[in-house]
């Protein structure tokens, strides 16, 4: 790229969040956004997959400072969705975050250092058990901006640090093990998240 087009990048405002979950997701950056980004943020629901959304995101490239793709690992490994994205993502310069195995990992991460091997039906339980413990009478719906709002976005900056515990944890197991691997293999980190790195780049201002 010339110093040129680097610049004009730079220059560029628009912070772009896509992410293919309607409700969570999309409820929980809408929300964050009142923490004030230096940027502009802006938030895209698309409705495909892994592959698809680095599609989407290769249209708004042009125009934008930082684009970010936000999905769940789930089972895009097994359906090889999940690999041929990662790369196509890395040539064009799309950052991604991603949970494995759903957004909910990061939103446990807001009250411990979650490493387990868990099944998708017991994060619920999970983060019910933590909002009971601060004195909320209801339980996890991850349709109720409210619970965000109140319970989960006053700790985004714990949330931050437990997740780049975890996920360090595995990237040093990782680089250690003397593996050669083209890319790590996120889809066997159960309970890691780069949710954090999309927040740390937001650059929010309290």
């Amino acid at each position: 790229m010339s110093r040129r087009k680097s610049n004009e990048r730079k220059a560029k405002n628009d912070f772009y969040i896509i992410t293919n979950g309607a409700q969570t997701e999309s409820n929980y950056f809408d929300s964050i956004k009142a923490k004030k980004s230096i940027y502009s943020v802006r938030i895209v629901f698309s409705n495909r997959d892994p592959i698809g959304m680095i599609e989407d995101a290769k249209e708004v490239l042009p125009k934008a400072n930082q684009v970010w793709c936000v999905f769940d690992i789930d089972y895009t490994h097994r359906d090889n969705r999940l690999v041929p994205a990662l790369k196509e993502a890395r040539k064009f310069g799309i950052k991604i975050a991603y949970s494995n195995k759903a957004f909910e990992v990061w939103l446990i991460s807001h009250f411990e250092q979650f490493k387990a091997k868990r099944s998708l039906s017991e994060y619920a339980n999970i983060l019910t058990k933590h909002l009971y413990a601060l004195g909320c009478r209801e339980k996890y719906d991850k349709v109720d901006k409210k619970l965000l709002k109140s319970y989960f976005i006053p700790r985004y900056k714990d949330a931050v640090i437990n997740a780049k515990i975890v996920y360090q944890k595995y990237d040093k197991e990782f680089n250690e093990s003397g593996h050669k691997a083209d890319l790590p293999p996120i889809w066997e980190w159960d309970a890691s998240t780069t949710v954090y790195k999309l927040i740390e780049a937001l650059q929010l201002r309290e």
